[in-house]
């Protein structure tokens, strides 16, 4: 999902220091108003835990960074934040209001892997600088492919389909016979194809199923049952967590017991609400940083920084002292991309585009809440490696479910 760092008193989101390859250039303050900041994302609707997620995370960031002075003197400003509802046509839309307002210095990409495919090209071509908190499709950020150069202005701090696969493969290649059950969109599809290649080139003799289904099925019996004819003793579920819900479900009626996995889009809180007890003995991959202990520092701060806003909700999840994993995929990354935009802002000595973008070409070490130390190159603009992902069950602890670090 570990390397810890701190961050100087002057950062604002995740609490450490964060280090620029070459001299810095002196912060100083600015006048021009705030500093201005907007996104899409799904803040309504059937898949909101992810857009309200980081919508909340954008907020806390944002406020810390106000409460320390701002950033060059100056307050940051969330001034555009708008709803798509994970719709990819409305995420268009909404995205070509925010780069109208030329005030608007810097930006996140929508929840999910639909919406962010649809806005990229336009933000590539408007040339602000751009951080992906959540979308997992690998070509957002390497359209060309991983061996070639990234988008010049658009970063990420996802988990993308490539490191989930390859951590999730170590695990699914114990088995002979594995089941892969994905949604049809972009997302399901990459991440379907990239586990199948890592667990084949891990062991060349598994043989894996491999089913699809739509968004919002409310029967899976068709494809569940062909995993169990092939005889899969393990299942990985590529999807989202209402879905997976129904998946688990229909696994229950149909008396199908075999490992199960969920990918960390699909590990999410509507799992929880809509399969209740029978989540127990899920599996996924997802940010190391959360089940440490001690957390790193900045994770932390973050952790603490939303129980003391909004409890032990659903984000949260019932148990302060162990959060659910959407608190890091959804709300952590939401600040970090704030955190890691304002950081750059800082280093950069202004808003100019191409300063900013720099600067976060030379990010290093950036003590994350998500990721525990997050660095950029010009060729290099993901921040997570397999070694930052962590295997997670869930489990049954006290009338609750709770989420415990593996391995």
């Amino acid at each position: 999902m570990d390397k810890t760092s701190r961050r100087s008193l002057g950062v604002l989101a995740a609490g450490a220091a964060t280090t620029m390859a070459g001299p810095r250039r002196p912060a100083r303050a600015q006048g021009g108003g705030t500093i201005k900041l907007g996104f899409t994302a799904a803040l309504t609707g059937p898949f909101n835990e992810f857009g309200e997620g980081i919508r909340r995370g954008a907020e806390l960031a944002v406020t810390e960074a106000n409460r320390q002075g701002g950033v060059l003197g100056r307050q940051v400003e969330l001034a555009e934040v708008l709803d798509d509802q994970l719709v990819p046509d409305r995420a268009v839309q909404n995205m070509r209001r925010i780069l109208d307002n030329r005030n608007i210095v810097g930006l996140m990409c929508p929840s999910g892997s639909g919406p962010t495919l649809a806005i990229v090209d336009m933000v590539a071509a408007d040339g602000r600088p751009i951080i992906n908190p959540q979308a997992q499709t690998p070509s957002i950020v390497y359209p060309n492919g991983a061996d070639k150069p990234p988008r010049p202005n658009v970063f990420s701090v996802s988990i993308s389909n490539t490191v989930e696969a390859e951590k999730l493969a170590i695990v699914l290649a114990g088995f002979g016979r594995v089941g892969i059950v994905h949604e049809s969109t972009g997302y399901g599809v990459t991440g379907a194809e990239l586990v199948k290649q890592e667990i084949l080139a891990k062991r060349r003799d598994a043989r894996v199923t491999v089913e699809s289904y739509n968004q919002r099925a409310q029967d899976m019996t068709a494809q569940l049952v062909r995993v169990q004819r092939a005889g899969a003793e393990a299942m990985l579920v590529i999807g989202l967590g209402a879905d997976f819900a129904v998946i688990r479900r229909n696994m229950s009626r149909l008396n199908i017991n075999l490992a199960l996995f969920g990918t960390v889009g699909a590990v999410t809180v509507p799992y929880l609400e809509g399969a209740g007890d029978l989540v127990v003995g899920t599996k996924a991959a997802s940010y190391i940083v959360l089940g440490r202990r001690p957390m790193p520092p900045a994770t932390q701060k973050f952790v603490d920084l939303y129980r003391a806003k909004y409890g032990t909700d659903r984000w949260y999840g019932p148990d302060a002292a162990n959060p659910l994993i959407s608190l890091a995929n959804t709300v952590a990354c939401g600040y970090d991309c704030i955190g890691l935009m304002t950081d750059a802002i800082r280093r950069a000595g202004g808003t100019d585009k191409a300063a900013v973008i720099r600067a976060l070409d030379a990010t290093t070490n950036y003590a994350g809440a998500s990721v525990a130390s997050i660095s950029f190159t010009p060729q290099q603009h993901t921040a997570l490696r397999a070694e930052d992902l962590g295997m997670y069950e869930m489990l049954k602890r006290d009338d609750r479910v709770v989420l415990e670090l593996k391995e």
